[in-house]
């Protein structure tokens, strides 16, 4: 789609967090809106956050990489696309893990020296720590993940530099040190590739090596903020697209066991989606008080999800069906209040198409999963955890 011109104040598209799933989730949602502007599309926007899993779905949006040709990666490798699978994500760092054991042999017999005398005062956590710190950084590195970006960008006349892109690119990252938030692309001198900020910004601690660029070490953006929306604000933008794949399913309190009968799991995926979504609704609110003037529209997942509540967030398997709810979720929410998304999105030069034609496209979304050439393809359901069938009881 061809962009329509509007030079200033910037449109801008935030993208939270979320694992792989939540990467997969707003590629749905992305191509739902897609799906129903007219003369715009999620490659014209003039700024681009993204953070974590939404830092790589925004570099490759800004080097005008179309939601379509993403969801088209997840199934075939083409000539301008390379097939993106969940391998990217989950590289494990071989040389780290083998480093280890030398130092575990070395450690094993003075530690079952300190236990052996002193066995009455022995606590279970002191003596795993002696253990953690032989081990490698993270369970996984982003290798895998920073090279599939840059193959991306250095092809196709895309850029793996900040400096080169036609759109504005932030992508934040939190300084492993001090706390500091660091946004890479904010300078007109930025000399980090697009590609290297990206896994900086993803790099979940412990799941993750934390990534060290120019002697710093960063981890995950989402530990400072949850999508750092304010830094589009800050930029001018009035008006904030941002999309948020994780929140926290909410269950009938007369459900019997509720996400406690879930067990550990499920009691932590629920306090980690009500810490970043109550962090990010708060975010808002304040930038809604001090600038009155800006519209900030946050998609997120239904509320009462269990299928996708019930998904891992670092799954890849169930790809198919995360884009699918993404789209159709977000679909039902423009539906739901047609006329108000209509006015507010007009009023950035922005034309929504007509409701019998987004409905007509969305059709072929219907059938449980859909392959990116349209063709219905049968449906590999999530697991369904505890929490959710005591639910439905």
């Amino acid at each position: 789609m061809a962009s329509s011109s509007h030079s200033s104040p910037p449109r801008a598209l935030v993208l939270a967090g979320g694992g792989t799933a939540g990467g997969l989730y707003e590629i749905g949602a992305l191509l739902a809106l897609d799906t129903m502007w007219e003369n715009f599309s999620p490659n014209d926007f003039e700024l681009y956050v993204g953070t974590s899993a939404g830092a790589f779905v925004s570099a490759l949006l800004a080097n005008r990489v179309s939601p379509e040709r993403l969801y088209s990666s997840i199934d075939s490798d083409r000539r301008n696309l390379p097939r993106l699978s969940g391998a990217q994500f989950l590289s494990v760092p071989w040389r780290s893990w083998l480093g280890t054991m030398p130092r575990i042999a070395a450690a094993l017999p003075g530690l079952a020296l300190d236990v052996w005398q002193h066995w009455g005062e022995v606590f279970l956590f002191d003596t795993l720590r002696s253990l953690v710190g032989c081990l490698p950084h993270g369970v996984f590195s982003l290798d895998g993940l920073e090279s599939y970006v840059r193959s991306v960008l250095t092809r196709g006349g895309s850029s793996d530099d900040f400096r080169r892109l036609r759109r504005r690119l932030l992508v934040p990252a939190t300084v492993l040190d001090t706390g500091a938030i660091h946004v890479f692309g904010a300078s007109a001198s930025e000399r980090t590739p697009i590609s290297r900020a990206v896994a900086a910004s993803a790099a979940v601690p412990l799941l993750y090596e934390p990534v060290r660029i120019d002697g710093v070490d960063y981890v995950d953006a989402a530990i400072t903020k949850t999508a750092h929306a304010g830094l589009a604000i800050d930029e001018g933008a009035r008006l904030v697209v941002c999309v948020n794949p994780i929140r926290p399913v909410v269950l009938d309190l007369a459900a019997a066991g509720g996400i406690r009968s879930g067990g550990l799991f499920a009691i932590a995926n629920q306090a980690l989606r009500i810490a970043l979504q109550r962090r990010l609704q708060d975010g808002l609110r304040r930038h809604t008080y001090e600038h009155p003037d800006a519209d900030v529209l946050l998609f997120e997942p239904y509320e009462r999800d269990l299928h996708l509540f019930d998904t891992p967030l670092m799954t890849y398997s169930l790809q198919h069906e995360i884009v699918r709810r993404g789209f159709r979720t977000t679909v039902k929410v423009v539906l739901g209040d047609f006329d108000r998304y209509v006015a507010l999105f007009q009023r950035h030069g922005i034309a929504v198409l007509p409701r019998a034609e987004i409905e007509r496209r969305a059709h072929r979304w219907s059938s449980a999963r859909v392959a990116p050439d349209g063709r219905p393809v049968r449906r590999r359901r999530p697991g369904v955890g505890h929490a959710a069938r005591a639910a439905r009881a």
